[in-house]
């Protein structure tokens, strides 16, 4: 943000402390400029009867790989993945290591065209992932070439600010109570009450998320002696605090615990720990277009399918019968490695159609009341003003709504856990 005069600007970094752009890191407003943005799209959100969605990509909605098995596969329309395979998308990294050109194999996850057709009526999605910008642009053209649905609305882990955690205050700063999740890791998100967390889709057998080398390792389960990751703290002045409760209440600390550090996203960001995870990826790359591990499982299906033993019974009868011809005994069919048969994006979507109708419910509600019913709305009592204000001070918060939603599955089920969960274990509510 500048500061100008008649004569020159400069640029007042001590009041634009706040990135909010997605694809900008050098772009920075004010808080109160934040509010004030947050606050419009707020309410462009709610006249259009929508919320924001932010969604991860890897193992989500896409699954990649860089195995050149699945190109073969596609060509040869013997093989028993064909089928699987023969929608798989593709792209080049040029700049990419290790392997300059490496060739990147996409597959969506089933529906999900039709699931961002039918969401995108109700939300307003983002892309998050800890891939890289020309990664995440890529996928997005794939997903979306229309640019109907993500628009330029991507984050990567090159603006992210963090090379291990996600977190929503690098989109959304001040207020994240219009703003669902959805990610098939929920420790990266520290468990968000705004995540929705989806079943890993690993169409690619034991191929993972080839961007796992930004990412902590896999752990549902989080003990007494796991280690926290701390956010760096980020100074907060008094105007900040005293803003942030004039729009969210007086519980904003709590809710946003101090603003969420403003935009502090945890993790190392230096470029020793750049460089080193990068080395890791690309080491991870390297690995798979040489071991080529599709096409060794797929071997071991096969070699298992040449020991099932065929009939002796007409072994014997073909060899005592030599004076007629005996057809030839087909060939057996080959097992294949890869099935295209995954459902959760119907689950899904029904989850987040859910989440905006009780979130809708709530606000109409809400407005109801706070402008007096009906009779006074006809009657012209209160300013567009003070009603737009208004509309902004009832705005339900998923974080309340998405954990009583999920309360209520089990709520007349008592589960015991001895036996399967170590004691000690740190389970949130």
């Amino acid at each position: 943000m500048y500061r100008a005069s008649y004569a020159t600007s400069r640029p007042d970094t001590a009041r634009a402390s706040i990135n909010i752009s997605h694809g900008n890191t050098a772009l920075r407003i004010s808080h109160d400029e934040a509010a004030r943005v947050e606050q419009e799209a707020k309410r462009r959100l709610l006249k259009s009867r929508k919320l924001s969605l932010v969604v991860d990509l890897d193992q989500t909605i896409i699954h990649a790989t860089v195995d050149p098995t699945v190109a073969e596969w596609q060509k040869d329309e013997t093989n028993p993945n064909h089928d699987a395979v023969k929608d798989v998308r593709a792209f080049q990294l040029i700049d990419d290591h290790p392997s300059r050109g490496c060739w990147y194999y996409i597959k969506l996850r089933p529906g999900l065209q039709e699931f961002l057709e039918n969401i995108s009526q109700l939300y307003e999605l983002h892309i998050y992932t800890m891939g890289t910008r020309a990664y995440a642009v890529n996928i997005a053209a794939i997903v979306d070439p229309d640019r109907k649905i993500f628009g330029d609305r991507i984050l990567s882990r090159d603006e992210s600010g963090s090379l291990t955690v996600k977190n929503l205050t690098r989109l959304f700063p001040v207020d994240t109570k219009m703003v669902v999740i959805i990610d098939d890791r929920g420790d990266v998100w520290n468990w968000s009450d705004n995540l929705i967390k989806v079943k890993p889709y690993d169409f690619f057998v034991g191929i993972g998320d080839i961007n796992s080398s930004f990412l902590p390792k896999r752990d549902e389960l989080l003990t007494d002696d796991t280690p926290k990751i701390e956010a760096p703290a980020v100074p907060v002045s008094a105007k900040d605090v005293s803003t942030d409760k004039a729009l969210n209440g007086d519980d904003a600390d709590a809710d946003n615990a101090t603003l969420r550090q403003l935009v502090s996203m945890g993790g190392a960001t230096d470029a020793a720990s750049m460089k080193q995870k990068t080395e890791q990826q690309d080491e991870t790359l390297a690995t798979q277009i040489e071991d080529r591990p599709l096409l060794r499982k797929q071997q071991l299906l096969d070699e298992a399918d040449d020991e099932v033993p065929g009939d002796s019974a007409d072994k014997d009868v073909e060899q005592e019968d030599n004076t007629s011809e005996v057809p030839s005994t087909p060939p057996k069919p080959r097992h294949n490695l890869l099935h295209d048969d995954d459902t959760e994006l119907e689950y899904l979507g029904e989850a987040l159609r859910q989440v905006h109708s009780r979130f809708y419910t709530q606000y109409d509600g809400s407005i109801a009341g706070a402008r007096g019913g009906r009779i006074a709305e006809l009657k012209g009592v209160k300013s567009a003003k003070k009603k737009s204000t208004e509309e902004l001070e009832v705005v339900p918060d998923v974080k309340v709504i998405m954990p009583d939603m999920k309360q209520q599955i089990f709520k007349d089920v008592v589960m015991v856990f001895s036996g399967v969960v170590p004691l000690g274990t740190y389970a949130k509510r």
